[in-house]
């Protein structure tokens, strides 16, 4: 949940938007409709990026493919409003995004609107440039979401819910996708405390994180080309977990795990038998766990 980029674009979260707008408008089904992405991006990049000659471009990194990184990112993201949408047909009417980003979940998923209220959680630098963009928009979104501003240096999670009047005596979903591998192991152990400590019993989380497993020569390769890329850009990858380390970190803090997912668990839920063949092969893992009480 650091600040990326600068006055005038996000990093890689400005990446993330172009991709997810061009899979929506190109890709044949999209993974994830993500129908509002391009209407956050600045008009010559929306023209660009309409251009069906644009499709596989968000994967190209020079001549590093990222579409294995990109069908990780965009399926955990899909994984993620499965989750929400089980959540929300149990009764639970509050979700917090943490680290939102460019997310535009609020803004048209208008069929879940009337009954959740959507919280994102992000630097302010970050929120104040989405919240132009969405002003600038030719589409009107379907609801807003509440933007609870958090710059961390400063503000704890908790004092910036609380003044955004987030109920925590009322279960509520939090989502924490694509964000944990460039924060340290000890901002993440601290910021699960302190989402458990927000939380109601029956609450839930779903996150994703990048995990220590056994890699083939391949996926070692991959991901060592992936360190120095985004080493290079300033935001470096920086942790990773062994599985079990993971469920014993939240078990300790307060959930009982739910679901513990693979790459291989979102391929087969979302990409198997696709003509595109998008593959999550960048080894992580995916998680719902619920607040005990």
């Amino acid at each position: 949940m650091a600040k990326t980029g600068d006055e005038g674009s996000l990093g890689t979260a400005e990446g993330a938007v172009m991709g997810r707008a061009a899979h929506a408008l190109h890709a044949d089904p999209p993974v994830l409709a993500d129908t509002w992405a391009v209407y956050l991006l600045d008009e010559d990049t929306q023209a660009l990026v309409r251009d069906p000659a644009y499709a596989d471009k968000p994967m190209e990194w020079g001549d590093f493919d990222t579409s294995p990184l990109f069908a990780l990112n965009v399926g955990s993201l899909r994984y993620a409003e499965d989750e929400v949408e089980r959540c929300v047909r149990d009764g639970i009417d509050q979700y917090v995004i943490l680290g939102a980003g460019f997310d535009t979940f609020a803004l048209r998923r208008g069929d879940l609107s009337d009954g959740l209220r959507v919280y994102e959680v992000d630097h302010p630098d970050v929120q104040a440039l989405k919240r132009e963009r969405i002003a600038r928009a030719k589409a009107t979104p379907v609801a807003l979401p509440t933007f609870v501003p958090v710059d961390f240096e400063s503000t704890r999670m908790s004092d910036g819910l609380e003044a955004s009047h987030f109920d925590p005596r009322r279960s509520s979903v939090f989502s924490w996708m694509n964000t944990i591998p460039y924060l340290s192991e000890s901002a993440t152990k601290a910021t699960l405390r302190e989402i458990a400590a927000l939380m109601a019993p029956a609450s839930r989380i779903v996150l994703n994180y990048s995990c220590i497993v056994p890699l083939s020569d391949e996926q070692s390769a991959y991901l060592q080309t992936l360190q120095g890329k985004v080493s290079q850009s300033g935001e470096p990858l920086k942790s990773r977990f062994e599985p079990q380390a993971f469920e014993a970190l939240l078990t300790d803090v307060g959930f009982a795990i739910i679901e513990h997912a693979t790459e291989q668990d979102l391929y087969l839920r979302y990409f198997q038998g696709r003509a595109d063949g998008l593959n999550p092969s960048v080894p992580a893992r995916l998680i719902v766990a619920e607040r005990r009480s």
